[in-house]
């Protein structure tokens, strides 16, 4: 199962009338998800002067910053002719405990 259909078997539950906390977790998977899906570059482009990590066609990731009009910079800068997907960065790290909530 890849994440799309992953994130429509749960958007499909939320169809059965759960609990406000179990929608609310859901709701949290679905978000997860989409964060972590992989973004064609044929399907749309990051926002203009955007932190991402890119796929190259050869299977290369890496992050690179999307700057405007199809090009990507890293230490060399490339077109999205030659980058097949792109996905948003994660959070940050926050710890753990008191301070990471």
């Amino acid at each position: 199962m890849n994440n799309q259909q992953a994130i429509d078997r749960l958007v499909k539950h939320l169809e059965y009338g759960w609990s406000e906390p179990t929608v609310e977790a859901i709701d949290m998977g679905i978000h997860a998800l989409k964060e972590s899906r992989w973004i064609p570059t044929s399907e749309r482009l990051p926002e203009d002067n955007t932190d991402v990590i890119v796929c190259f066609y050869s299977g290369t990731v890496t992050e690179m910053r999307y700057w405007r009009n199809g090009i990507f910079q890293g230490i060399y800068e490339h077109t999205a002719k030659t980058i097949v997907a792109w996905m948003p960065l994660p959070e940050p790290y926050k710890g753990e405990g008191k301070d990471a909530e």
